[in-house]
């Protein structure tokens, strides 16, 4: 079974919350094989509706990549948002990612 478990709890730099996870196994990306994403829950502004966005990532939850481009899993959630289960929603469409509670490292 394909598992996520939190890794950062609390990630900084990006707009709004930020999570970032271990993925067992690891998903390719891009062409890039990756064992970490963070998971961003963007509140909304003004007329534009909240977004969660998932990049990939290192260990320390920063964006492998140049520019911080919305990929699979990325999606616009209801009001009002359950940032848990936005979290959840989007590694379960990341690839079948169940979240491992057991082991949640969550520093």
């Amino acid at each position: 079974m394909a598992t996520a478990t939190v890794h950062l709890n609390n990630v900084g730099g990006y707009f709004g919350v930020a999570r970032c996870f271990r993925l067992d196994p690891p998903r390719v990306i891009s062409g890039t094989e990756c064992e970490y994403v963070t998971v961003a829950v963007q509140p909304r502004i003004g007329q534009q509706s909240p977004e969660v966005r998932v990049y990939p990532a290192t260990d320390d939850g920063t964006c492998i990549t140049p520019q911080l481009h919305r990929r699979t899993g990325s999606f616009t959630p209801d009001e009002p948002v359950d940032i848990d289960g936005c979290y959840w929603l989007a590694l379960l469409m990341l690839g079948g990612y169940e979240l491992d509670q057991s082991l949640n490292g969550g520093n």
